[in-house]
């Protein structure tokens, strides 16, 4: 009878100490909601605070949140796009970014999937209102100055 009391007691205290204890890798940061309300600083994984390794929190009412710490790529679709002078052209987007806040992210975000949709909706767009408002000479070139090259020949014939 003992021993099936003293074996209940140390499952108990196993799954106490299992749900109540997290990790943080170097790669992520994770900060503690508590029904769903985030409480306590986020921990970044700071190399200089050595934040990464193992936490605890409070059992069943407190949930750990791991987000990315990365450089995260951004690849937007090709779209044809008008210029200025109406000549359509197809321009391949891409970005970086990084999640600096991970408590706001959360708060307005929630997932990565919802912050992909945001940067497609801010960077096509933006794009998009770049490209319709320059010439194509003007979307190509490098300086805004620089004459077009010319073959001699050519303007003779």
């Amino acid at each position: 009878m003992k021993s099936i009391f003293a074996l209940v007691i140390l499952a108990a205290a196993v799954v106490l100490i299992a749900s109540s204890a997290y990790t943080v890798d170097q790669t992520e940061q994770v900060f503690i909601t508590e029904f769903g309300k985030p409480v306590g600083e986020p921990i970044n994984a700071d190399p200089e605070k050595h934040e990464a390794g193992l936490h605890f929190k409070n059992p069943f009412i407190q949930q750990v949140n791991r987000i990315e710490k990365r450089i995260l790529p951004w690849d937007g679709p090709a779209t044809e796009m008008p210029t200025r002078d109406k000549l359509y052209i197809t321009v391949d987007c891409f970005a970086r970014w990084r999640i600096a806040d991970p408590v706001t992210y959360y708060e307005k975000l929630r997932d990565e999937r919802s912050a992909r949709s945001r940067l497609d909706d801010i960077i096509g767009s933006e794009t998009r209102s770049i490209i319709a408002g320059h010439d194509l000479i003007e979307v190509i070139r490098s300086e805004k100055d620089r004459k077009p090259a010319r073959d001699e020949t050519l303007i003779q014939a």
